[in-house]
């Protein structure tokens, strides 16, 4: 049986960066429009770092195709 690629590992860091510069730029919309001091440029970027770790660690310990469990 073949390791996994290097593929499957490919756009896991993409994911997370993007993830988190969203985050920061919705965060600070919402911080305009509140008028709030930045709590929401903090607070978003914080939700979607733990949504893509959440996200990451399935992908990771999901099975690869074809992969029938005999490790």
């Amino acid at each position: 049986m073949q390791p996994p690629g290097p593929l499957r590992y490919a756009g896991l860091g993409i994911q997370l960066a993007a993830t988190v510069v969203v985050c920061v730029l919705v965060g600070q919309w919402l911080d305009r429009k509140a008028g709030t001091d930045g709590i929401f440029t903090i607070v978003a970027p914080l939700l979607g770092f733990g949504a893509v770790m959440y996200s990451l660690m399935r992908q990771l310990s999901r099975p690869d195709k074809g992969d029938k469990g005999d490790r």
